[in-house]
């Protein structure tokens, strides 16, 4: 019990999952619900016109699948492709039989703050031609509250992933101020015209695991640029060690901006070869890549000390573990790195920490 209390009082703070100032939310909307709720809703905050809550969405015509089973199955694959690029995913539904409402499902991501919010539809048309994919966007207009600008270049770089990783006819971005979703979103929104399942062939290629896949990585690859890091401050070059306490993920640099990569590490010491603003760069087994620097960062120090350990004093694989992986009896050891009040030293466990107080 003592182990455990000294563990919970040297540390300097708590790990974040994600670094607190880089941690960006993502909301997802998958479009309608098992039963349409036709009772009315103002369609903007100061609006007198009013339409239906929610409705239940198109069919496919040679798949006979609903809408809403399609947005949800394919908004969950989205969700796990969004989530390996380090963003925490929030969703507004995770099953059919619901009743929320569109102003319920905007106000969901108003509450998250998300940074961006993305409403997953599919398309229906009379002619059973039309087809393709189209990118939604809240117009600039007086009594909305969604931010127009960063929505449409969001909107304009999913599409633009979405069609090469598809191959899909597209269809452009278009603006709506009569969408009751956008006028009530006080964060940047988009939604995701997938296809039509009113056309025979692109109904079929909706439901097909394969295509949809590849919808999805084009999908998620144009969030991921649209919620890059603005980072130009100049490279300097430096040799700190910080030891990072949960699991960190990667970023590329390019053309003045830092967008998350699929990879992260684990919580490790590593050296930083150069500064840029809060990020530092670090040599990967991918290359050259940069992490943030954020509050629970803080440098290593190289140490060349001897510490008299007590009788039973416990290992940490790190020192944000809760359990000791192993104990030592009293000796003397040398340690090489110090991280606040905590000391890594050589074992036959390989590099493990102590408190020494």
């Amino acid at each position: 019990m003592l182990a455990v209390v000294l563990l919970i009082c040297a540390l300097p703070a708590e790990p974040a999952s994600a670094n607190e100032q880089h941690e960006q939310r993502i909301c997802l909307d998958p479009g309608h619900q098992l039963y349409g709720n036709n009772a009315l809703e103002p369609v903007a905050p100061d609006a007198k016109e009013k339409k239906a809550k929610v409705t239940s969405g198109t069919r496919g015509v040679s798949t006979k699948k609903p809408e809403y089973v399609l947005t949800l199955e394919t908004s969950l694959l989205l969700k796990d492709k969004l989530e390996t690029y380090g963003y925490k995913v929030i969703m507004t539904r995770d099953t059919h039989d619901v009743d929320i409402s569109n102003i319920e499902r905007a106000l969901v991501c108003n509450e998250a703050q998300a940074d961006l919010a993305v409403r997953i539809h599919a398309d229906g048309d009379n002619s059973p031609k039309a087809q393709g994919i189209s990118l939604l966007y809240p117009a600039a207009v007086q009594g909305a509250w969604a931010p127009s600008l960063p929505s449409k270049a969001a909107a304009e770089l999913i599409l633009r992933e979405a069609v090469a990783a598809s191959g899909a006819v597209s269809r452009g971005v278009v603006p709506r101020s009569d969408l009751t979703g956008f006028n009530w979103s006080t964060v940047p929104s988009v939604l995701v015209e997938m296809g039509f399942m009113t056309n025979p062939e692109e109904d079929r290629r909706l439901s097909d695991p394969e295509y949809q896949n590849k919808l999805m990585e084009g999908i998620a690859t144009g969030i991921n640029l649209a919620l890059s890091v603005a980072a130009d401050e100049p490279e300097q070059e430096t040799s700190t060690r910080v030891f990072l306490p949960s699991s960190t993920q990667l970023y590329e640099y390019n053309n003045g901006k830092m967008t998350r990569t699929q990879v992260a590490l684990s919580p490790q010491i590593v050296k930083l070869s150069a500064v840029r603003g809060n990020w530092g760069k670090v040599n990967t087994w991918i290359g050259e890549r940069w992490i943030p620097l954020g509050s629970s960062l803080s440098p290593v120090n190289a140490v060349e000390r001897q510490i008299q350990l007590a009788d039973n004093t416990p290992l940490y694989r790190s020192p944000y573990d809760s359990e000791p992986a192993a104990r030592l009896s009293s000796q003397t050891v040398t340690a090489h790195e110090q991280w606040h009040e905590w000391y890594l030293i050589d074992t036959w466990l390989g590099e493990v920490w102590v408190l020494n107080h």
